[in-house]
């Protein structure tokens, strides 16, 4: 099976409809929540989405718990740990928060980082690890 990290950018593409990419989000998450493809997200995307969304002069904060809730109960939500930590600040790219979501991507034995960061997807990343866009995620596992 197919296992997946959802980049911050992209889950709050899904949870923020005024976003450009919200409707390639929503077709990414229809086929991360099908159960063909397992799906991580950390707690530090899942937090920094719920900041940058409650920000939104219209947030129905109801709808947006259950909405959360939900991906809560159908992906694997876990914590960047200290080892992430450790190895994004070895890291020599300047970027210390990808470099950890990066290192929980690896650790959790992710073949890819589902991102719409123009900088990720051209980072070397850890083999087998593959950062690709939630457009050629579809591609990939819709074909």
């Amino acid at each position: 099976m197919v296992k997946v990290f959802v980049d911050t950018n992209v889950l709050i593409d899904f949870l923020k409809p005024s976003r450009d990419g919200h409707a390639l989000a929503l077709d990414c998450f229809h086929v991360l929540l099908d159960g063909k493809v397992e799906a991580a997200i950390s707690t530090q995307s899942m937090l920094d989405a719920v900041y940058v969304c409650s920000k939104e002069k219209d947030f129905d904060g109801s709808h947006f718990r259950e909405t959360v809730e939900m991906l809560t109960s159908r992906t694997n939500v876990d914590a960047i740990d200290f080892f992430n930590i450790r190895t994004a600040l070895r890291d020599p790219n300047p970027d210390i928060e990808d470099s950890a979501q990066i290192a929980f991507a690896y650790e959790n034995v992710c073949d890819y980082i589902i991102t719409n960061d123009s900088k990720l997807l051209s980072r070397t990343l850890p083999e087998p690890l593959k950062a690709i866009t939630p457009e050629e995620f579809i591609n990939c596992c819709t074909a």
